[in-house]
């Protein structure tokens, strides 16, 4: 059985008028989870400084799209 891979936002918010002081929102925008998956590989990544810049950021999504398709819901 195969799993639809889903990339839902890392932090959903609700929909946000805004104010005097704030810009409107719109659901669910931000960042996504494979956002932040790969971030968070890529931060460790470059504690080690091993690899370049472009190495750490296409391993880091590699990662993050693997997390994501065994993630279960």
């Amino acid at each position: 059985m195969s799993k639809d891979i889903i990339n839902h936002p890392a932090f959903p918010v609700s929909a946000y008028a805004g104010d005097d002081h704030n810009p409107p929102v719109r659901p669910n925008s931000g960042m996504s989870i494979r956002d932040y998956f790969a971030a968070a590989f890529a931060a460790e990544m470059c504690l080690h400084k091993t690899a370049t810049p472009e190495e750490v950021a296409g391993d880091a999504y590699a990662y993050a799209d693997a997390m994501l398709k065994e993630r279960t819901y």
